[in-house]
């Protein structure tokens, strides 16, 4: 377990009333990377003259999955319907020891579990998350789940995806853009237009990335070392950016599985080629994709990909050899570049319980606003 974070700052105004509405909320976020289960612990206020929120990640803590975890999430996709519910329910109680052996379950009135997405085919109508949000209410003594934060928009024939943006509408809208570089790139900002938050999926990131590093027996490409001894081989660079989805027109959303349908293939093209030539050409396509999302905006970047050097100078160059205009690139303290998702994650979820709504037609395509999650017990600020 990496040593918990803690920060006093804020990102987002707090309202000087004195007596705002406030919430204590857990969200626990693993994503696509599969690199670990993030726990972070926040504190939500709402003005109720104002009617605007404020919100503070307090604590937030990151645990490696243990390769025995990491290799059974891997392989569930093409497990028996039985071992899927084994697997979720042997997955969930993990999750909950992790949570009581971090001592901040007395502090909160709602957890918010994301659970680890399998599958994620909205065209066919569904999104799969791994976990069960009733096994956990009970592993928790009873504190108040909600989970399948997705499966509502979905029904509405949305992407399920990006749903951060409705945080981000919220809580940072003093940025232009808001860049999560996680195991996929995704990006939000307010359309010139009509003035409303739009938000997709750019493409592959660490999913990518970790992949390549994979082959020389790292985890990750720490700081981007491996990229920058590289060069970007041209073929494989035209090819990632010919990909079909990125000339489909918003909404759109990826998963997992595309990436290993039709990214990874391409590798093979290359067969020759060293791993750092294959990580130059990645970081590039990267950036490429971004920079043609962002448009130059001012735009904070959280996610494990801010830490890779090669990436963010890549975002910020002007070399001609990187498509798009450079990224006004701000990137927070580590515990809001880590822990952004858990702390975006639990406020979905609490706008769930109040009935607010949680995903945008404008940013997933679906036919309405909804709020979407299943909730087990009653938070302790509805009985008051």
């Amino acid at each position: 377990m990496s040593p918990p974070l803690k920060s006093p700052s804020r990102l987002s105004h707090v309202s000087s009333n004195p007596e705002p509405a406030t919430f204590h909320v857990m969200g626990l976020m693993s994503g696509t990377s599969l690199d670990g289960l993030d726990i972070g612990v926040s504190v939500f206020q709402r003005s109720e003259e104002q009617g605007s929120w404020s919100g503070i990640l307090e604590c937030f803590v990151s645990i490696p999955f243990p390769e025995s975890w990491r290799n059974r999430l891997k392989e569930l996709p093409a497990a028996s319907a039985e071992n899927w519910f084994v697997t979720s329910i042997e997955w969930t109680q993990w999750c909950a020891d992790q949570i009581l052996a971090t001592g901040w379950i007395s502090e909160v009135d709602l957890v918010v579990f994301h659970g680890q997405t399998v599958f994620h085919r909205p065209h066919e109508g569904w999104t799969g998350q791994l976990g069960s949000g009733a096994h956990l209410h009970a592993a928790l003594n009873g504190v108040p789940v909600v989970c399948d934060l997705r499966s509502l928009d979905v029904a509405y024939h949305g992407q399920g995806a990006p749903l951060v943006p409705v945080v981000e509408e919220h809580l940072y809208a003093a940025f232009e853009g808001c860049l999560n570089l996680g195991g996929i790139a995704n990006f939000s900002c307010v359309d010139e237009e009509t003035g409303n938050r739009v938000a997709w999926d750019i493409g592959p990131c660490n999913l990518l990335l970790n992949h390549l590093a994979a082959r020389v027996g790292h985890v990750f490409d720490e700081n981007g070392h491996i990229a920058a001894k590289g060069h970007v081989l041209p073929a494989l660079f035209e090819r990632f950016l010919a990909l079909e989805f990125h000339a489909m027109p918003l909404p759109k959303s990826i998963g997992r599985e595309w990436i290993e349908d039709e990214v990874l293939p391409l590798l093979d093209l290359e067969p020759d080629a060293s791993v750092e030539d294959l990580m130059a050409t990645a970081v590039a396509y990267i950036a490429s994709v971004v920079r043609l999302a962002a448009e130059g905006k001012h735009t904070l970047v959280t996610g494990g990909g801010a830490y890779n050097g090669a990436l963010i100078d890549a975002l910020k160059s002007n070399s001609s050899a990187i498509r798009g205009l450079p990224v006004d690139v701000v990137i927070p303290q580590e515990i809001q570049v880590e822990g952004k998702e858990a702390h975006a994650f639990a406020f979905l979820g609490l706008l769930r319980v109040l009935g607010e709504p949680n995903a945008l037609p404008s940013v997933t395509g679906s036919r309405q606003a909804s709020s979407g999650g299943a909730l087990w017990g009653t938070p302790r600020f509805l009985r008051r």
